[in-house]
Parts: structure tokens; C-alpha cells; sequence
């Protein structure tokens, strides 16, 4: 790529803001011995808003993935200080609509014709537009109205441009702002784009919201038209609306705003606690009101909520949801140390670090939030708890959002943005209690803990010759410096033999109820039962084991 070109000039100009920002921040530090602490912070802030206004400006500039990467970095308060999050939080994700001569040129080279060959009708005038693409409204032969969203020719080279820059970038400004996780940001921004680069998969994310919520009058989501969709080209069901935010036109249509809220919130604990599968971008131009029955206590209209942009999901996976059960359990009960494991469990804390230091820190928003009631609670919004958030974050280095979390608190963020404009009085928590206690108290299938704890077994196998390889290395360099007996070498020896052969013992034993409730569930009853009589023998010498081991 010459640096000639388009591409190499947006890789310049963002490696010189770069540079600007390292070169700033390092004669702020040189300089910082000559004020006092007062002076000095005053500056510090100063520095923050100049060059956070600076990328604000950059981004609206050059547009592209800047847009997006802003966004990102506006919602990542453990990371940032609260000056590049509060300007960056003003990037909205909309730009200039291209001309429709790219746009005709990418559907005829994903879809093999032009549009009036395709449809009846397509408006060559976007409904939406975005950093990545654009989205028409069109009629189908067959009269169906759709919603055709084009991925904008050539955004995937520049894409990548701007995430080589980003990662050099990255890489330089971390050598001058160690405090400044760069390395996070970028490997969780990459991840999240390369996903919204995807139509099929946005495709499939869509199937997937659709079929969570079939059956539900009140949510809408519209079906893909596959025969009309590519990785570049994406073809929904259309959907139409009042638009969130315009709460005047929604109350006109006789919807009562506390009803939109608590069904916007219930929405969302059912994909958090029963879907597993979260909308992760709400704002306002992605959710739609549409006035349903008329509620039979009262006159108004029942609330109907439809959903577009698929793009960024967060499914929640078992492990954060093994780290979720056990961090609020320790909540219930009360158990510090037990939170701070699901946290680190859940990779808010580092392994590494002090936790001590964070145990202090549980007890505290324990102490504050903990017991507070429902009344109480409702005067607090997340706002509060992330400025909470923020000033520890700020203070311990060993705190962090976790990649998987990223989604979510965005999410949050936004939910609570329109939540504060629809019903400033809505329990949350009562809300959430439905929800949010049978996923607590739900255990695993028993085929999925079997299989869990044979995975686990498996990997201690694999790791116990590499185990005792370095044991014996290090043992014949001369670092272990022991005195022991024969009787004591041979009761260690016997010991490591028992742990080994029971540890086979129980590997066999575990895989051999997994592939019998294997057989069952796929109705081979003969082997079935070969496999179940098997593990009751290994299950035999296991326990026989144990027992002769007492002994």
C-alpha cells in the first residue's frame, strides 16, 4: 500500500495523533516535579479534555472505524480517565450516506444482478446510514417490503488500514501510558469489528433473537431473507416504528411511558437470564414502539418493542455464568472472600494481584448497596454506581472490565440513558427478581457436569507428565535440597503411584458415563447399557481403591 494512496494518509494522521498524545503525556511527566498536587491535577485534566477533544475531532474527520473506535473507548471507565469518556460518549454512530453507484455496484457483485432486476421497487435513498454501510428499503417480486442493509465496497480495506495503525498506535502508546490498558482496548475493538464485518453472522444473530422471543406478541424481530443475504449484503423482514426517544409521539399513540419501560427491562432479563443471548447495542435509532392492544385496565395502548441491528450480540457463556452465580451468591450470604473469587473468576480482578486490597473494596459496595431498599435504590442510577466504579477503577490497577463484560455495561449504560427519560421510578430489582433467582438456583444438566469435570480431570492427566518432568529436572540441577529417609522416598513414591492410578481410574470412569449417557440419548439402548455396566466396574475399582488406600 503506497502511503501515497488514501489508506496510507489516514495510517498517517492517525500515527501522528498518536505520537501528539505519547510526546504530551511524557513532558506532562517531566514537568510534574515543578507543581504542586492541586496544580497538577488541574493540568493533567486540561491534557485529557485537549487530547480527547482532539480524537473526537480526528474521528468525525476521517470517520470509518474511528467513529466505532470512540464509542468503544468512551465506555470503557476502568481504562480511560473521565475526560476521554464523557467527549467520546458524544461520537454517534452515523455519517454522510455514500452515493448509490457504490451501493448498485456491491449488490449486483454479491447478488449477481441489479437491484431492478431484483425488486419491485428500491429506494435509492438511505433510511439509515452508518460507519460500515447503509441500509434501503426495497419491495421483493413477491410484494414482500424489506430492509436491505449494504456493506459500503472497499470499507474492508480500510478497516484494516486503520486497525494496523490502531495497533501500532496502540503498541507505541503503551510504552509512555503503562497505567492505560492500550492492549485490551485494541484486541477487544478488533474482535468486536471483525464480528460486525460479518453480515451472515449478523444473519445468524438475528435468526437466533427472532427464535428466543417466538411467541411473544409484545417483541418484535425481524426475520432474515436468506435468499437475498451475503457476507456483505443483508436482507431483513422490514420494521417500522416510533422511535424510542420520541416519547411525545409514542404517548400520542396512547402507550404509556412506565409500560414501555418495565417491558424494555423485561426484555432484557430475559435475555440475560433465560436467553443467555444479549441485544448489545440499544441506543435509541435500534429500538422502535409500536402501539399494541388496549390494556384491559385502563384506556391506553399495550407497548410492542421491535428490534433492529444485530451486530454486536454477547451470548453469555457457562463460565460467565458459573462467575455470576457465584459472585452474587456470595452477595446473598454475605461471603467477601467468595465474591472476590467470582470476580476473578469472571476476569474482573487479576490472578495476580492484591486481593486483599479488592476484598476491601467488595466490603464496601457490600456495606452500600447490600441492604439498601427498594425506595432507596430507585434514587440511585447506574450513573451513580459507574462514577463509584470509576473512582476505583481509578485507584487499583488490578481491577478491570473483562472483554466478555465489555457488551454489557455498554449496554447498561444506554439501557439506563432511556430507562431515566421513560420511568425514573421503576424497581429494578423487583423487576429483575423473576428473572434473575431461578437463574441463580439452576444447576447444569448432569451431562454437561460430567463432562465438565472429565475435561477437567483430562487436563490434570496431560499436565502431570510435564509436572513431574520439570519436578525431575529441577531435582537434578541441584534445586531441591531435601532430607529424607528410604521410608520416606518409598511412602512418596507410593503415594504418587496411588494418585496417578486413581486419577486414570476416574478418567475412565467419567468418560465411560459420558459416552453411556451418549448412547442414551441417541437411543442405542445395547450400548447403552455395555457402557453403564462398564463404569459401574471402573467405578468398582475406584471406590476399591479409596477403601484399600484407608486401610
Amino acid at each position: 500500500m503506497s502511503f501515497r494512496s488514501p489508506l496510507g494518509l489516514r495510517v498517517i494522521r492517525i500515527l501522528l495523533f498518536a505520537f501528539d498524545v505519547a510526546v504530551s503525556y511524557r513532558i506532562h511527566f517531566w514537568c510534574s516535579p515543578f507543581y504542586s498536587e492541586e496544580t497538577l491535577r488541574r493540568r493533567r485534566s486540561r491534557l485529557h479534555q485537549k487530547k480527547a477533544d482532539r480524537m473526537y475531532r480526528l474521528a468525525i474527520d476521517l470517520k470509518g472505524i474511528l467513529i466505532k473506535l470512540g464509542q468503544f473507548m468512551s465506555a470503557r471507565v476502568d481504562l480511560l480517565p473521565e475526560e476521554y469518556t464523557r467527549i467520546l460518549a458524544q461520537l454517534q454512530d452515523s455519517v454522510p450516506p455514500a452515493d448509490f453507484t457504490v451501493i448498485k455496484q456491491r449488490l449486483r457483485a454479491d447478488l449477481g444482478k441489479n437491484p431492478e432486476e431484483m425488486f419491485t421497487a428500491f429506494n435509492e435513498i438511505p433510511i439509515a446510514a452508518a460507519s460500515l454501510g447503509q441500509v434501503h428499503e426495497a419491495i421483493l417480486k413477491d410484494g414482500r417490503r424489506v430492509a436491505v442493509k449494504v456493506q459500503y465496497p472497499g470499507i474492508r480495506e480500510i478497516v484494516q488500514a486503520d486497525l494496523r495503525a490502531a495497533r501500532w498506535a496502540s503498541g507505541f502508546l503503551q510504552r509512555f501510558l503503562r497505567q492505560i490498558r492500550f492492549d485490551i482496548l485494541y484486541q477487544e475493538f478488533s474482535r468486536i469489528l471483525q464480528q460486525e464485518l460479518n453480515y451472515i453472522q449478523e444473519a445468524r444473530n438475528a435468526e437466533r433473537f427472532h427464535q428466543n422471543f417466538d411467541g411473544d406478541d409484545r417483541i418484535v424481530v425481524p426475520k432474515v431473507i436468506w435468499d437475498y443475504t451475503t457476507p456483505h449484503v443483508l436482507t431483513l423482514e422490514f420494521v417500522e416504528g416510533i422511535k424510542i426517544t420520541e416519547f411525545e409521539a409514542i404517548q400520542a399513540a396512547g402507550v404509556e411511558l412506565p409500560a414501555l419501560a418495565r417491558l424494555l427491562m423485561e426484555s432484557y432479563m430475559k435475555q440475560l437470564f433465560a436467553h443467555r443471548f444479549l441485544h448489545g447495542d440499544p441506543h435509541p435509532g435500534n429500538l422502535f414502539v409500536r402501539p399494541g392492544p388496549t390494556s384491559p385496565d385502563s384506556r391506553a395502548r399495550d407497548p410492542v418493542l421491535v428490534f433492529v441491528d444485530f451486530g454486536l450480540m454477547q451470548p453469555l457463556t457457562p463460565a460467565m455464568r458459573e462467575g455470576i452465580k457465584i459472585t452474587v451468591g456470595g452477595i446473598i450470604d454475605r461471603d467477601i472472600p467468595r465474591i472476590v473469587q467470582g470476580l476473578a473468576d469472571l476476569g474482573f480482578i487479576d490472578r495476580t494481584g492484591d486481593h486483599q486490597a479488592i476484598e476491601k473494596v467488595a466490603a464496601f459496595f457490600i456495606e452500600k448497596y447490600r441492604d439498601i431498599s427498594p425506595k432507596a435504590f430507585q434514587e440511585i442510577g447506574i450513573g451513580d454506581i459507574a462514577h463509584d466504579l470509576q473512582q476505583i477503577f481509578s485507584i487499583s490497577s488490578t481491577l478491570q472490565i473483562p472483554n466478555n463484560f465489555i457488551l454489557i455495561w455498554r449496554t447498561l449504560g444506554m439501557l439506563n440513558g432511556i430507562n431515566s427519560k421513560l420511568d425514573r421510578n421503576l424497581n429494578i430489582i423487583e423487576l429483575a427478581k423473576p428473572y434473575a433467582i431461578p437463574f441463580i438456583r439452576s444447576e447444569e444438566d448432569s451431562f454437561d457436569r460430567l463432562w465438565k469435570t472429565g475435561r477437567e480431570v483430562a487436563g490434570s492427566l496431560l499436565a502431570l507428565p510435564k509436572a513431574l518432568e520439570t519436578f525431575l529436572t529441577m531435582a537434578n540441577r541441584g534445586k531441591f535440597k531435601t532430607q529424607m529417609s528410604s521410608e520416606d522416598v518409598t511412602g512418596a513414591l507410593l503415594s504418587l503411584y496411588r494418585l496417578v492410578y486413581r486419577a486414570i481410574l476416574g478418567a475412565f470412569f467419567l468418560a465411560l458415563l459420558i459416552i453411556a449417557r451418549f448412547f442414551q440419548h441417541q437411543g442405542n439402548t445395547l450400548e447403552s447399557r455395555t457402557a453403564w455396566a462398564a463404569a459401574i466396574v471402573m467405578g468398582g475399582f475406584l471406590g476399591w481403591s479409596f477403601l484399600k488406600g484407608r486401610r
